[in-house]
C-alpha cells in the first residue's frame, strides 16, 4: 500500500516517522519522494503516516 502524500497548502498535518516520532506540522509541498513542511523536508521512505492533523478536543461533542 502506498502513502497518501498530499494535501492542501497550508494544512496541519501529523506525520510519524518510521522511527516512531512524531511530528505536527504544516504542509508545503511534495516534490519527487520529499514531503516540504514548515519543520523541514522528509523523504517519503523514512514516513510511516501522514494524516491531517485534528486535536483531541475537536473529536469530542
Amino acid at each position: 500500500m502506498t502513502l497518501h502524500s498530499c494535501t492542501y497548502k497550508g494544512k496541519r498535518i501529523l506525520l510519524i516517522l518510521k522511527t516512531g516520532h512524531k511530528i505536527v506540522t504544516r504542509f508545503l509541498d511534495k516534490k519527487s519522494g520529499v514531503i516540504i513542511t514548515e519543520a523541514g523536508r522528509f523523504g517519503l521512505d523514512t514516513v510511516k503516516s501522514m494524516t491531517i492533523y485534528r486535536p483531541v478536543d475537536y473529536l469530542r461533542a
